[in-house]
């Protein structure tokens, strides 16, 4: 290799790593952390201070959606002193951001709308002060109906419970609800 050559290619890869935004004098010591990466945190529960008249409060986690299809977790906790208990599929409505009751089919266990979620099926749960329940929500975000307005839900009502949402159920009417089971400790 000439000189002139061995310049040439020494330039090069000085020019590689200064268009590359690299310091060739940098080492790992002097690179910035990396920013922390954002974390979907489920509502926070509510303290026994501020647990409500009922004994239990409601919230709902961040739904997952892919394709059209939505799935959120909505978790009920015992945060009063008795014994309480679910059973079943529970009882729900929608309502639009004007509080109206949106027109829409409950599909108990959300088979017609996706097999991917499993129903654990219609049982009793009991639950000690401290402990949770769940169920899923499920839906689909299409629109195959050019003469029906797009159901859009701002709150999701069960029981006294009203927990704010966006379930935007395209023009298919449908919502699924998957039946009450223990939830794990600490969800």
């Amino acid at each position: 290799m000439t000189v002139m050559s061995a310049v040439r290619a020494l330039s090069l890869a000085v020019l590689c790593l200064a268009g590359c935004g690299v310091d060739a004098r940098a080492t790992v010591q002097d690179r910035p952390p990396a920013p922390p990466t954002a974390v979907q945190r489920p509502t926070p529960r509510p303290t026994p201070a501020a647990c409500p008249r009922s004994g239990t409060s409601l919230t709902a986690e961040q739904p997952n959606a892919a394709m059209g299809l939505r799935v959120q977790t909505i978790i009920l906790t015992n945060c009063g002193d008795e014994v309480r208990s679910v059973h079943g599929y529970p009882r729900v409505r929608l309502l639009d951001e004007a509080g109206e009751r949106l027109d829409l089919e409950i599909d108990k266990g959300a088979q017609r709308i996706t097999t991917a979620v499993e129903d654990p099926g219609p049982v009793t749960v009991s639950l000690r002060p401290g402990r949770s329940a769940r169920f899923a929500l499920v839906w689909r975000n299409t629109y195959g109906d050019t003469e029906e307005a797009p159901l859009l839900g701002t709150t999701l009502v069960v029981g006294g419970h009203r927990v704010r949402g966006h379930f935007d159920l395209g023009s298919t009417g449908r919502l699924g609800v998957t039946a009450w089971e223990p939830a794990a400790a600490g969800e």
